[in-house]
């Protein structure tokens, strides 16, 4: 039987963080939740066949980017999500490699069709 896709969260409140990982867990996706860049940074060297990130830039400064750019680099597919929509925010977002970007409260049957979207590319 084929692996469950891996999916790692990023995000700062561990509540939300929680909420996140039922969710994914529940449609069927291995999930890892991180609360911190550092974090985050780490599971992606420890980690093999990690399929999309979800990184919540709540309470993050902008080094957040720095874990985006990262990840472009090494072209791990991710999701930002952002509790405002700022053009700014979402053009830097996609400056940074984004695979897309969501407004939070986030719609869970929005979220499942992207996230299904992208790992089935």
């Amino acid at each position: 039987m084929p692996a469950k896709p891996l999916i790692l969260a990023l995000n700062h409140n561990q509540r939300n963080l929680d909420i996140l990982i039922k969710i994914l867990g529940e449609a069927g996706y291995e999930v890892g939740g991180v609360s911190s860049p550092a974090e985050l940074d780490r599971e992606v060297d420890i980690r093999e066949n990690i399929n999309l990130v979800l990184i919540d830039i709540s309470g993050f400064n902008r080094n957040i980017w720095e874990s985006c750019e990262r990840l472009r680099i090494l072209e791990i597919p991710f999701l930002v999500l952002s509790p405002h929509h700022h053009q700014a925010v979402e053009k830097q977002s996609m400056v940074y490699g984004a695979n897309g970007f969501l407004v939070k409260p986030l719609v869970v049957k929005e979220l499942l069709l992207l996230i299904k979207s992208l790992i089935e590319e």
